[in-house]
């Protein structure tokens, strides 16, 4: 019993290194595959925090989305999806004071993800 166990053991134990290395071959091959065009860089009003409303594309198989992000004002834009909200239409945003922003998009937009408060600031949506 013990001299098949140590054999399925190696077996395992190598198979699971062979999968560790060609996910991180893929990911290290397709990291890149999606980039982001910032579109749009709104300081707040004191200048604490950045949004940046920036258009995500990850290649010929997928349209562009319009998306959004809120940052402090020392973070860059990393090449990520949206940390506040994603459609498949453009939108508009406007700082209403400090810890608020105002995000006018189509009712008709297909939205991703819709955020209602993201890194201190208050996200109020209006459709149109």
């Amino acid at each position: 019993m013990k001299k098949r166990i140590k054999p399925l053991l190696i077996t395992l134990i190598v198979l699971f290194a062979v999968f560790m290395s060609v996910k991180y071959l893929l990911d290290l091959v397709f990291a890149d595959a999606c980039g982001n065009q910032i579109s749009k860089s709104v300081p707040s009003p004191g200048g604490d925090k950045v949004a940046y409303v920036f258009l995500r594309d990850c290649g010929a198989t997928t349209n562009y989305s319009p998306q959004l992000s809120i940052l402090a004002k020392d973070e860059d834009l990393e090449n990520e999806s949206g940390n506040t909200f994603i459609a498949d239409k453009s939108f508009s945003i406007e700082w209403l004071n400090e810890r608020t922003l105002k995000v006018t998009y189509n009712k008709s937009s297909k939205t991703y993800e819709m955020d209602t408060s993201v890194n201190g600031v208050k996200i109020k949506y209006i459709g149109e």
